[in-house]
């Protein structure tokens, strides 16, 4: 079920920019376009009509064709329109120039590249369709010839559209691209971030403690993993409510945030149960790290009740001592459930079991 979709404003100034960016590689193209196709024209001694004809499809026409889409209903599909249009228009003058070679396959080149590059297969599609049916009515009624001469007038006119055309489409299209590679990141970093509490959600903690249990197997680090489970958690939503236990939970991930090492994870694990991935740290270190988060939580007060004093549990496994990340995962999970089957409101670190000693009965 989709329960997003853009609304009409969105959708229709996203086709305005689409619109506007078509309109700019127009103008351009048939600029580029104007001054060899004029060049080989006025060698064939085409009439005075047909140069004006090709001053109108390069100076008039752009502009008509983008107040056309800004004006529809549809914009985006009024350009599509404008396209295929465009290459039309291209079939017709590669017919007048009876297929003089270096601007006629030029112009072919860019018409594809760059209605490839609009819309993809589909636009490709009903361009080159369009450019044939147009090239070839116009080419037989103009008598089918060929020119395969052209001066050096020509050659020199048409290399602005071969270099600069191309160049100024790659940079547009490498800018599209890298809006939405910034999108994408933005997207997954939305996607792996928890929106109220402003720390990785459970999917990007695991992703980080599996790299972390590698990196503690490899020798690089020495990991630790906390989970923190609020004592009491569901009472504070039923007493003040959920607004109260939202508050709670984005004041004590601020707090992680703030009083973890840079290279540490804070995330949330679940529910009220949260988490650290510790980059480094040995028995000791982690479990004083544990008691200071311990007693900042303690100190975190809910506005709706000065006397509310706040409590967590911690389980702390060392990564060193899994043979697996699911081992990993239940030691800490196993040292959390000791400290609630001790009363709650303390830490536990994980120890391996004593071996039994040789000859014990």
């Amino acid at each position: 079920m989709n329960y997003y979709s853009p609304d009409d404003s969105h959708l229709k100034r996203r086709s305005q920019r689409f619109v506007r960016r078509m309109f700019i590689m127009r103008q351009l193209g048939t600029i580029l376009c104007f001054f060899p196709i004029l060049s080989v024209l006025m060698e064939m001694h085409r009439g005075v009509a047909f140069s004006a004809l090709l001053f109108i499809n390069a100076f008039i026409w752009p502009w008509v064709a983008y107040r056309r889409a800004l004006r529809a209903e549809d914009a985006t599909g009024t350009e599509r329109h404008n396209l295929t249009l465009d290459a039309a228009f291209g079939g017709i003058w590669v017919a007048l120039m009876a297929l003089s070679p270096l601007p006629s396959f030029i112009i072919m080149a860019v018409l594809v590249s760059d209605r490839y590059a609009a819309g993809g297969a589909a636009q490709l599609i009903a361009a080159m369709q369009a450019f044939l049916c147009a090239f070839v009515m116009v080419w037989l009624v103009d008598g089918a010839g060929v020119n395969l001469t052209f001066s050096a007038q020509s050659v020199w006119l048409t290399l602005p559209l071969a270099t600069c055309y191309m160049l100024v489409l790659s940079v547009t299209s490498y800018n599209l691209t890298w809006q939405l590679r910034k999108r994408n990141r933005e997207l997954e970093r939305i996607a792996l971030m928890d929106p109220g509490l402003e720390i990785p959600n459970r999917r990007l903690f695991e992703r980080r403690l599996e790299s972390e249990f590698l990196s503690t197997r490899r020798g690089d680090s020495a990991g630790y993993l906390l989970l923190m489970d609020l004592d009491y958690f569901k009472s504070v939503n039923d007493t003040w409510g959920h607004e109260a236990g939202d508050f709670l939970l984005a004041e004590i991930s601020a707090l992680l945030r703030n009083h973890v090492g840079l290279q540490d994870i804070p995330a949330r694990f679940g529910g009220d149960e949260l988490g650290v991935i510790v980059h480094h740290a040995t028995d000791e270190t982690v479990v004083a790290l544990a008691n200071r988060l311990k007693e900042k939580i303690a100190q975190v007060r809910l506005p709706a009740s000065a006397e509310f004093r706040c409590s967590v549990s911690i389980g702390i496994a060392s990564a060193a001592n899994a043979e697996s990340l699911r081992h990993w995962l239940r030691h800490a999970d196993e040292a959390l459930y000791e400290v609630k089957r001790a009363g709650r409101n303390g830490v536990r670190l994980w120890v391996p079991p004593q071996p039994p000693l040789a000859g014990a009965a």
